[in-house]
C-alpha cells in the first residue's frame, strides 16, 4: 500500500510540474507610469492638465491598459479620457495621454490638492511597485496662524494637560518642507506656548531650539529637533502642534589658563614655598645693607 501511494505522489508531482513551470514562463506586461503637471501652480478654481506617460517594460503586449483606481482631493471634474477606456501598448513601447480636472476650495485652504492612480493590463502586471503615480497641485494664496506648546516629559509620546509644566524660552522657526526659506520664529512663553502668525497654507517644517538644560523630543521617534505641520485655513486658534522636551544635564566648560597671563612656570617638584620665603628674606637684607651703607656715608660726610 505505501508503495502505492509514494508511486501516485509522485505521479502527482510530474503531472503539476510541467504545469507549474509553464506558469512561470508565462510573462506579464510591465506598466510604468510617471506624471506631470502642466503649470507650477495654479489658482482656486483654474483647470489644470496633467500628462501621463506609460511605458510597457516587458517583452509581451499589454492588452486593454486602464485606470483601475485612485484618490484626489481639492479638485472636482477629473476627466481621465483614454486611462478610462483603456489602450493597448505593444512591448517596449511608450504612450502619452492626458487627464485634466479643476482645482476647488479645499484647495485653496490647505495650500494645494492632489491626483494619485493606478493602471494596469488587462493581461497582468509583473511589477505593482511602478504602475502607480501622483502628483500635488499647488494653490498658493491662503494663510494662517500655528501654535503649540513645548512641555515637560519624560518620553516623546507623552500627552499633553493643561496642568503639563510647559518649557519656556524655545524658539521655534517655521521654514518651507526644505528648509530653505524661513517664515516665521517666535519663542514660547512661561507655558511652553508658542504662536507663529501668517504662514502660508500648506506644509512647512517647524525647527526647535532649547535653552540649556533641556532637550527637544520631536519627529516620529523623539530623535530630532524637527517636525513637519500642515497650515490649512479658517482652522481656527487652536494649538495643534504638541513637542515634548526633558531635563538634560549641563555640562561645566574646561577653565584654561589665559592667553594674557604670560607663560608659566615649569613644574619642578621642588618646594616652591621655601624658594619664595628665602627670595623674599635675600630682598629684605638687601635692602637694609643699603640703607646701612647709605647712613654710613652721610656720616662721613658730615
Amino acid at each position: 500500500m505505501r508503495a502505492l501511494a509514494a508511486a501516485a505522489f509522485a505521479g502527482v508531482v510530474v503531472a503539476v510540474l510541467p504545469a507549474t513551470a509553464a506558469l512561470a514562463a508565462d510573462p506579464k506586461p510591465d506598466i510604468v507610469v510617471t506624471s506631470a503637471t502642466d503649470k507650477a501652480s495654479y489658482a482656486e478654481g483654474e483647470t489644470f492638465t496633467i500628462t501621463v506617460t506609460v511605458k510597457n517594460k516587458s517583452s509581451v503586449d499589454a492588452k486593454h491598459v486602464h485606470y483601475t483606481g485612485g484618490d484626489s482631493e481639492g479638485v472636482d471634474g477629473i476627466v481621465y479620457g483614454e486611462l478610462s477606456t483603456g489602450f493597448d501598448l505593444a512591448a517596449g513601447a511608450t504612450k502619452t495621454v492626458q487627464l485634466t480636472g479643476k482645482t476647488n476650495h479645499q484647495a485653496w485652504r490647505y495650500g494645494r490638492g492632489y491626483v494619485a492612480f493606478e493602471l494596469t493590463a488587462e493581461n497582468g502586471e509583473a511589477n505593482d511597485a511602478d504602475n502607480t503615480t501622483g502628483v500635488a497641485l499647488l494653490v498658493p494664496g491662503a494663510f494662517d496662524d500655528l501654535s503649540g506648546y513645548v512641555f515637560q516629559a519624560e518620553s516623546h509620546d507623552a500627552t499633553w494637560t493643561p496642568q503639563t509644566p510647559g518649557v519656556p524660552g524655545v524658539k521655534v522657526v517655521a521654514t518651507t518642507a526644505d528648509g530653505k526659506t524661513k517664515y516665521a520664529e517666535a519663542v514660547t512663553d512661561a507655558k511652553g506656548l508658542f504662536r507663529l502668525a501668517h504662514l502660508p497654507a500648506g506644509d512647512v517644517l517647524l525647527t526647535f531650539t532649547a535653552p540649556a538644560g533641556w532637550k527637544i523630543m520631536a519627529g516620529e521617534n523623539g530623535e530630532h529637533d524637527q517636525t513637519p505641520a500642515q497650515i490649512s485655513a479658517n482652522e481656527g486658534d487652536e494649538p495643534s502642534i504638541f513637542v515634548t522636551a526633558k531635563k538634560v544635564a549641563v555640562s561645566s566648560p574646561s577653565v584654561s589658563p589665559s592667553a594674557s597671563a604670560g607663560p608659566s612656570l615649569p613644574v619642578t617638584g621642588d618646594n616652591t614655598t621655601l624658594i619664595v620665603g628665602a627670595g623674599a628674606v635675600a630682598i629684605a637684607l638687601g635692602v637694609a645693607l643699603v640703607l646701612v651703607a647709605r647712613r654710613r656715608r652721610v656720616h662721613l660726610q658730615a
